[in-house]
């Protein structure tokens, strides 16, 4: 290139001005789309508007809003505030599941024989015998246990003449949390064990028999291990009670019964136990007699997980689908926990450091997750996985965040559909009738607290991630449900398209934790 050639492209007029040109219009155009993509002032006024309109009551909202799959926060109120997220929390463990194990996992129960002893091996799995998944698939929950009658008698089994022995081990033996409220004397208490079974409670149906006598009951499943005392009375009047005494497998049936009614589910106190005598009926019930005793043990078949192949005798599988299902459809904690706990006890293995799986090493799993995908976890507090603790705390920013992530991996949907379905299922079954199709989110609830974080597919096709939770709320909650469903229904009209937005806007800051 000769001299002339170089003064001619650098000249005012030459090539490389007109590229500087386009380079600083472009770099202006940047800017104006930086102003765009700021928190939407139109949402932003009119979510502020319906979450604070009962801020006089004491009560807060910590919220956010995220375009997806960009991640744009079009909203955003106290999200970096901690708060008690109640069942919002069982968006986390099962996140960290779905990443850790894969779509593809299964939870495995295994039978085998070992000389003349009959053994079960339990890895956690919290949905055998539970009634949701067997109903769906036409079996009583028992069923397994069939089965497993089945495969002994093919094998030539007619009995057991040693003992019948569980491995329960699997999980820790901190089946409660200490923070629970009112122990386990509700379903929603449930103890998490190392083998879990007709989700770890019992099941008892009322009936009318003559005026004034007592009336009638059915157990299911049947157990040894559990007493009912009967107080109940046939009348015309239908007011029947259930209350499970303090440590023991005692059931009070008390009040009046005019007409059949399975009553509220009640935990039993020691799973593997629970576990282990009902299968030992089941196979009575098949003409397979256990001769010695039903006893716990300390370290599992071979003394690893699984059990040598040559003694395993049949394997129940559940797929991790089902149990993502049960856990943010149906909210059903018992899930949640062991679910937590699981990949507690893969995640430290994996790390070198095999132990029972516990609450603390699924918190380790969770923040390994969280940080694996550059979420901020400042804040968060990992007390148990479902949400039953008080002591929980999360933000909305790293729910959202959550959320957001999930979106975009390739098994998100199958994350997404884990969700209650707005107005179809789960517990968004009667909130959101008019948004069928709309609305996949997961609710929450303790004293105090009303949540709801999912997804919104708005009516122009995009989707968002949201997270609405309520914290110090004076008595009823349902004023705040319902604050959240307008917000929510606002979002599936759907706001402002970023093209619309002014690009004067000035971006609302997010207010930070105090």
């Amino acid at each position: 290139m000769t001299a002339a050639d170089v003064r001619r492209w650098v000249s005012p007029r030459g090539p490389l001005a007109r590229v500087a040109v386009v380079v600083a219009c472009l770099g202006l155009l940047a800017g104006c789309e930086a102003l765009r993509i700021g928190p939407d002032p139109v949402l932003t006024v009119r979510l502020d508007e319906i979450l604070g309109r009962l801020d006089d009551t004491g009560a807060f909202a910590a919220a956010r809003v995220v375009e997806l799959p960009s991640r744009r926060e079009l909203y955003a109120r106290e999200a970096d505030r901690p708060v008690t997220p109640a069942s919002n929390m069982k968006l986390l463990p099962t996140a960290a599941a779905l990443d850790f194990f894969g779509p593809q996992a299964t939870f495995k129960t295994y039978l085998a024989l070992d000389g003349s002893d009959l053994w079960v091996i339990g890895t956690g799995d919290p949905a055998t015998g539970d009634p949701r998944l067997c109903a769906q698939r036409g079996e009583a929950v028992t069923a397994l246990f069939d089965r497993w009658a089945d495969a002994l008698l093919k094998r030539g089994v007619r009995e057991v003449r040693g003992d019948l022995v569980y491995y329960d081990g699997a999980l820790d033996g901190e089946w409660t949390h200490g923070s629970w409220r009112d122990g386990v004397l509700h379903w929603y208490g449930a103890p998490i064990s190392g083998l879990n079974f007709n989700d770890n409670c019992v099941d008892i149906t009322v009936f009318p028999s003559q005026p004034r006598q007592p009336a009638r009951y059915e157990v299911v499943p049947e157990s040894t291990l559990i007493r009912v005392v009967n107080e109940a009375v046939t009348a015309e009047k239908h007011e029947p009670t259930i209350e499970k005494r303090p440590g023991e497998n005692v059931y009070v049936l008390g009040g009046t019964v005019a007409r059949r009614e399975a009553l509220k589910s009640k935990p039993v106190d020691d799973p593997g136990a629970f576990f282990a005598d009902v299968l030992r009926l089941r196979l009575a019930a098949a003409g397979l007699v256990v001769r010695g005793q039903v006893r716990r043990a300390t370290e599992p078949l071979g003394g690893t997980i699984p059990p040598p192949k040559e003694a395993v005798v049949a394997v129940n599988e559940t797929p991790i689908a089902d149990v993502l299902n049960r856990i943010n459809t149906n909210s059903q904690n018992m899930f949640a926990d062991a679910l937590t706990k699981m990949l507690g006890g893969a995640y430290a293995a994996r790390k070198g450091s095999p132990a029972a799986g516990s609450w603390s090493d699924g918190e380790r799993a969770i923040r390994a997750f969280l940080q694996k995908n550059d979420i901020d976890d400042d804040g968060l507090v990992v007390a148990d996985g479902s949400g039953l603790s008080p002591d929980n705390k999360v933000t909305a920013r790293l729910i959202s965040d959550v959320l957001a992530v999930m979106h975009r991996r390739k098994d998100g949907p199958l994350y997404r559909d884990s969700l209650a379905k707005g107005g179809v299922n789960g517990t968004l079954e009667k909130r959101f009738a008019d948004e069928k199709g709309k609305v996949f989110a997961k609710t929450g609830y303790i004293g105090g607290v009303r949540s709801l974080s999912g997804y919104v597919h708005t009516d122009q096709g995009r989707w968002l991630a949201f997270a609405i939770l309520y914290n110090k709320i004076p008595g009823n909650v349902k004023p705040f449900e319902d604050l959240q469903d307008e917000a929510v229904k606002l979002l599936v009209r759907g706001p402002p398209s970023p093209s619309r937005w002014p690009l004067n806007a000035t971006p609302r800051p997010t207010v930070r934790a105090r």
